[in-house]
């Protein structure tokens, strides 16, 4: 691939998936489990005796534990897809977003390169001054620690951000020389 030419697209997906395939397995039997409580409730409601409270409030604890569940459960499969896109004129973006579940996919942000002021791997002693600032918003779009990881520092619509990244070789081969002069730093 020649480099700053073509659009480049990576996932960061989570290496050991094997707890979370148990938690989001649990979740699906804490909503069918939920879900059938609730049901049988809400045939007691009215009851021989009249209106039975207790069995409302069941109705609405166990159906709002599994609606609930069930709305939150696509966090434990959790990806970040990188997409480098060069626009032209020595211009080119990196655009961030969180996809939960493989099936909603939610845009972090959209980076243009020539706006970032420092860049570089968490290793680098450039990362530790950055991330310590008190007015500075932190964003960690990554699912594995013990990865490769990146920063880029920059400033949008006022607010001082860094954004730490688990990028590839190939993707920071992309993005390096996009940078402006001095912004890589390591």
């Amino acid at each position: 691939m020649e480099r700053g030419a073509k659009s480049f697209e990576e996932t960061a997906r989570k290496r050991n998936q094997g707890l979370n395939s148990l938690l989001y397995s649990l979740c699906w039997f804490s909503i069918v489990f939920f879900g059938l409580i609730a049901v049988f409730s809400f045939y007691s409601i009215m009851g021989e005796n009249g209106f039975n409270w207790m069995a409302l409030v069941i109705v609405l604890v166990f159906g709002g534990g599994a609606f609930l569940i069930w709305r939150n459960k696509d966090k434990l499969r959790v990806e970040y897809d990188y997409t480098y896109t060069p626009i032209g004129g020595g211009k080119s973006d990196l655009d961030v977003a969180k996809v939960f579940g493989n099936s909603r996919r939610r845009l972090m942000t959209s980076l243009q390169l020539g706006t970032v002021e420092s860049a570089g791997h968490v290793n680098h002693a450039s990362f530790q001054r950055y991330i310590t600032m008190r007015d500075v918003k932190k964003h960690n779009w990554f699912v594995n620690r013990d990865s490769d990881l990146y920063y880029f520092y920059f400033t949008k619509n006022s607010v001082k951000h860094v954004i730490i990244l688990e990028l590839s070789p190939e993707m920071v081969s992309c993005v390096r020389p996009n940078l402006s002069f001095n912004v890589w730093q390591g």
